[in-house]
């Protein structure tokens, strides 16, 4: 059975990666880096519409990272006109320095009301890997879910920062829960800032295989993992 090497990075969604932080990741040569929601918001808009505005600087620093991590990234969200001119919050999807698509938030928060829900696909094909996207609130939206047991999606990205209700342990037990229930493997990214606490983790139908501890939930984390599929591997 094939095993899929991912990053994630749990960072702080208003600062840029330095030099050595790209050189880290570039030195992981995972196949995927996965950045959280709302990543990268150097800005600080104070509207999605505002923010859109700065799309090409967020991708650009994606672009940066892609110019020496030659895996797939998943680049956190920013806001954007989507084609049908609609503003969304949308995960750029990049590898090889080219921006190869994006998935678009589907299940808004409460705070979120300048924006229209996605249209795109959630499952995508990259690094030989069929797997299977959810931003923030999509964790709870069972529509998706349902579509990813139809086709058998067994690897989901989950870039989050949303603000849970939920406590550490209560964290810790639902995506155990969901993990275990779905038959899936979840691999979940938070971003931090002042109001945000990262709760980054890996948790598989066996049980929460990593997290990050409670101590950290508002530092910066690298982290590399280590996941072994048995389908939905094409290489």
């Amino acid at each position: 059975m094939p095993t899929i090497k991912i990053s994630i990075y749990q960072k702080n969604i208003h600062k840029r990666f330095t030099k050595d932080e790209i050189g880290k990741i570039a030195l992981a040569r995972a196949n995927f880096l996965l950045l959280p929601e709302s990543f990268p918001f150097f800005f600080q808009a104070d509207s999605p519409s505002a923010a859109a505005k700065h799309e090409k600087e967020y991708q650009d620093h994606l672009l940066e990272i892609s110019e020496t991590f030659k895996g797939v990234i998943l680049g956190g969200t920013h806001y954007r006109k989507n084609e049908e001119d609609k503003l969304v919050s949308a995960s750029p999807i990049v590898q090889s320095v080219v921006l190869v698509d994006f998935y678009e938030k589907k299940t808004l928060g409460p705070e979120e009301t300048e924006l229209s829900p996605g249209q795109t696909e959630s499952i995508f094909i990259m690094g030989g890997l069929r797997f299977g996207i959810l931003v923030g609130e999509d964790i709870n939206n069972q529509s998706i879910w349902d579509h990813f047991e139809k086709d058998k999606i067994e690897v989901i990205f989950h870039l989050s920062s949303e603000q849970g209700v939920r406590s550490y342990e209560e964290d810790l037990e639902f995506f155990a829960g969901l993990s275990k229930k779905t038959k899936t493997h979840i691999i979940r990214v938070c971003g931090v800032s002042e109001n945000k606490k990262g709760r980054s983790l890996y948790a598989s139908p066996s049980g929460v295989n990593w997290k990050v501890g409670k101590m950290e939930e508002d530092k910066e984390v690298f982290k590399t993992l280590s996941v072994t599929v048995t389908s939905n591997f094409f290489l």
